[in-house]
């Protein structure tokens, strides 16, 4: 249902077409939510049967056409309702490195420190492009009140990518410090 709500967003914005509400999703919320474009052209199917939005063809001669969709009154209306419902829900997590290292003790321990050290760098990677994108869209860290969410969540997102990598760092670290001592209660027996 929260997906709704993003494209309804996305479409305050302006008028788009799926794939540019799929490239902007991706852009600006991939970092706190997920989707595939087969569920956002589902839920954009969804809205405009409940009139939430509007859709128009525009032809195309040499590119397929492509449908624009447009911000009804009524999806605004909803979207404001949502919004201003103050209920915090607990957040919901979900995520298979955890999971993997909760059963780290299954595994020998250099196979842990690899998959952490993967884990690391595709965390940096992701630094690397969070910040990319920031510097271009908030240059010197100026934003117009229009860009307010999408500098707030971009900002949660970058902190909560390096804490995974400090936390990478820290796990290996302690990984590291069990395979000391068992070397050292090896060498003494």
């Amino acid at each position: 249902m929260a997906l709704r709500y993003a494209l309804l967003g996305l479409l305050t914005k302006g008028e788009a077409t799926g794939y540019e509400l799929n490239q902007r999703f991706k852009e600006t919320m991939i970092h706190f939510w997920k989707a595939h474009h087969t569920q956002i052209y589902r839920e954009l199917g969804k809205m405009e049967q409940e009139q939430l939005v509007s859709s128009h063809v525009i032809h195309q001669v040499e590119y397929p056409d492509k449908k624009l969709y447009k911000l009804e009154k009524q999806g605004q209306h909803l979207l404001l309702q949502w919004m201003m419902n103050m209920n915090v829900a607990q957040p919901t997590l979900k995520d298979d490195l955890l999971l993997k290292a909760s059963l780290f003790h299954l595994i020998p321990k250099d196979v842990a420190l690899s998959y952490l050290q993967k884990a690391k760098e595709q965390h940096l990677f992701g630094v690397g492009l969070m910040n990319e994108w920031r510097t271009t869209h908030f240059p010197g860290n100026e934003f117009s009140s229009a860009d307010l969410g999408e500098y707030l969540t971009s900002e949660f997102g970058r902190r909560y990518m390096q804490h995974w990598i400090d936390w990478c760092d820290w796990a290996m670290a302690i990984i590291e410090s069990e395979k000391n001592k068992e070397s050292i209660e090896r060498k003494q027996e």
